[in-house]
């Protein structure tokens, strides 16, 4: 909280001196919540944590061990090192248990100590009792972490004994000292798999890899997804066989058990589905597609977490077979999404009409419907929307006439409201009747575009009638300067061919 909390220093060194394990346990709690690493007073404690590593009493010894893991410095770790080793092969549970996690740190400080403490670190998986087991694994996983490539070779060949010891926590009966819903120790099985993940990246014998893929197999095909302890142990298998890169069934399977939580209720388990497959859609994208409704239907939740994640998938499944179905999509949820967001939202949807888009009409089309929807909310794009369905439209000359006939009928549309509320329609509105004035005085049959879809006949327009509509457009007071000079162009243009 920022009080100075030096006076209580030497107190604290004081009461863990003390024989009586009340006052011990009180000063090493208060020199944990009192000293940090840096203060030059924790090197008076070194000789205490010595004598009570030492100690007959396993508690003293679990206090020392707990504020080694906490405190020690570079010094202190290497000084205390082998009597925190010894406690690895305790015949005391709770001391091993105390002493791997206090191995964390020790290694932590003193990194070129690792390779001498790998053999009974390794040893530490024969241990029976399951908190040992947590122990050890967590040590385990925080030296990889340390430096992946340097240190999880080290680590590797415990690859079958962890193999084992997860099929030995999937297959065993109820144990009531370790069922938490069902399931037998659930943290011990995320931790394992969590190792796996690490380990497995840096392979191994052929064997093992097998013998990895069996598990994880049985592990994302048998646990029970019916309860939050359940999902948790698929996410982590789900993590690690997108990380070992295995066979293509297991990454199949991995996709589909994230499917199958895109169903769930719970929101939190949709949105960590989304985010997982927003990571491997890059690499497995046939797959991922095979649940393209579902992550269709996420755009409909009412978290706006659960939509945004789902709108950003969606961004990265379009193709060119469905680009026309997912911007359908897009454009309906264009329609509730908060105007926060909608010129995002705009600017994805003229990128993928770009990108993926083969039909110009369709272009138009979906350009025009978009500027339609979301109004002046994407005022920050509507000069690159405007400009870019200026291009389409100009590339597509024999929809030329059908395109100014509806823009026409939409700018009449939108003249009538007391404020122009699609300025960027108005403006490529404006703009196609002063370039392609001439075909609003003509007659347009029913036709059929190249990908099947039908417009429908135009009937001629008097050029008087487009004439006044620009009027109305540049004499309306919510009309701005480039509104204006957008009509002004425009009549020019027909003036300039006689039409006026």
């Amino acid at each position: 909280l920022g009080y100075p909390g030096h006076f209580g220093q030497m107190e604290c060194i004081k009461l863990i001196t003390s024989n009586d394990f009340s006052d011990k346990r009180i000063g090493y709690l208060g020199l944990m919540l009192l000293l940090t690493e840096k203060e030059e007073v924790l090197m008076l404690v070194t000789n205490s944590l010595k004598v009570d590593l030492n100690a007959q009493n396993p508690f003293v010894v679990g206090l020392a061990l707990t504020t080694v893991g906490n405190l020690a410095t570079t010094d202190i770790a290497r000084d205390l090192m082998m009597d925190v080793d010894k406690h690895l092969s305790s015949g005391n549970p709770y001391l091993r248990k105390k002493a791997a996690l206090c191995t964390i740190r020790v290694l932590k400080k003193n990194p070129e100590h690792v390779e001498d403490f790998v053999d009974k670190i390794v040893g530490i998986l024969k241990d029976r009792h399951h908190g040992v087991l947590l122990s050890g694994i967590q040590l385990m996983t925080s030296i990889i972490c340390f430096d992946q490539k340097a240190y999880a070779p080290l680590f590797v060949r415990v690859i079958p004994s962890l193999v084992r010891l997860l099929k030995n926590l999937i297959s065993v009966g109820y144990s009531p000292d370790h069922d938490v819903s069902g399931m037998t120790n659930p943290f011990l099985q995320v931790k394992i798999l969590k190792l796996l993940r690490l380990l497995g990246e840096f392979g191994g014998t052929d064997d093992a890899t097998e013998a990895m893929n069996d598990i994880l197999t049985q592990v994302a095909s048998t646990t029970d997804t019916s309860k939050n302890v359940g999902n948790s142990i698929l996410y982590e298998c789900v993590n690690t066989i997108m990380a070992v890169q295995p066979e293509q069934g297991l990454q199949v399977l991995a996709v589909n058990v994230l499917g199958r939580f895109l169903l769930n209720r719970d929101n939190n388990i949709r949105y960590v589905a989304l985010n997982t497959l927003g990571r491997v859609v890059e690499h497995e994208i046939s797959v991922v597609q095979r649940h393209r409704n579902t992550i269709v239907d996420c755009l409909k939740d009412p978290d706006n977490s659960i939509r945004q994640r789902a709108l950003e998938l969606i961004y990265k499944l379009v193709n060119e077979e469905n680009v026309s179905n997912l911007t359908v999509e897009l454009l309906n949820y264009l329609v509730v999404a908060p105007s926060e967001y909608r010129p995002t939202l705009c600017s994805k949807v003229a990128e993928v009409i770009d990108k993926f888009g083969s039909n110009f009409y369709w272009k138009v089309e979906t350009l025009l419907s978009m500027l339609g929807i979301a109004g002046d909310s994407n005022s920050n794009f509507s000069d690159d929307l405007t400009c870019a369905a200026v291009i389409y439209i100009g590339q597509c000359p024999e929809y030329q006439g059908y395109i100014v006939h509806y823009l026409f009928s939409a700018l009449n549309s939108d003249i009538s409201n007391p404020v122009l509320t699609q300025s960027g329609l108005v403006k490529i509105g404006v703009w196609c009747i002063g370039e392609y004035g001439d075909m609003l005085t003509k007659y347009w049959p029913n036709i059929t575009t190249k990908d099947g879809k039908e417009i429908i006949e135009r009937h001629p327009v008097a050029l008087d009638e487009a004439v006044n509509l620009i009027g109305k457009v540049l004499t309306h007071h919510s009309s701005n300067s480039m509104t204006k000079s957008y009509c002004v162009t425009a009549l020019a243009k027909l003036s300039g061919r006689d039409f006026l």
